[in-house]
């Protein structure tokens, strides 16, 4: 069965907690979810604030897919699960199912990746290769390397909250945008006015 890893620090457990509840209500067993607590950026003021979600990722989440021997979603607590993730098709070892936005050379949001076990014990014999960066940009950066990412249209939002890596807070308002990303989008057309002679 897949495994779901969800990223978080301590002061943040009630998002984590709110988003295994929406797991759970699309039928992933509570068994299957965990919840890893990494770096704080209070506690660890040295660990800059854009290398954060990988810190977290390759000192915490790793190891814990590993003891699993199976493929793993990486999600970040601040998501809403709008269907259930393996109702999609995995054709590759990086499958981004979870993100706010795709632009022309960058994906906006590591919200819900799927992970193949390949491809994370692969990542666990190569971690001391790799250059800390945005979460998102490794993933992007190192599944275009490969060829081997997969990504279509996005199934998450996120809920408002602050972003430690922006130092800002992020509202559902702006950040949750109607558009042809989303897995749920339904292209309107505007009806011509027609006027009566």
């Amino acid at each position: 069965m897949d495994k779901y890893f969800i990223n978080t620090f301590k002061r943040n457990l009630h998002q984590a907690e709110r988003l295994k509840q929406n797991l759970l209500e699309y039928g992933i067993k509570e068994e299957n979810i965990f919840i890893i607590e990494g770096y704080d950026l209070l506690e660890n003021p040295h660990i800059k604030r854009s290398k954060l979600c990988f810190r977290n990722f390759f000192d915490f989440m790793l190891p814990k897919m590993i003891e699993t021997n199976s493929n793993c979603y990486y999600l970040e607590d601040h998501t809403i699960i709008c269907d259930n993730p393996e109702n999609y098709e995995k054709n590759n070892l990086i499958v981004w199912l979870g993100f706010m936005k795709k632009l022309k050379d960058y994906i906006v949001g590591a919200h819900l990746v799927f992970l193949h076990k390949d491809l994370i014990k692969t990542l666990e014999e190569n971690k001391e290769t790799f250059n800390p960066s945005h979460i998102d940009s490794f993933f992007m950066k190192y599944g275009l390397k490969n060829n081997i990412l997969q990504i279509d249209k996005s199934i998450t939002q996120i809920v408002p909250h602050y972003s430690l890596s922006l130092s800002r807070v992020k509202d559902t308002i702006r950040q949750n945008p109607i558009n042809k990303d989303f897995i749920f989008y339904e292209k309107k057309t505007k009806k011509k006015e027609t006027s009566s002679n």
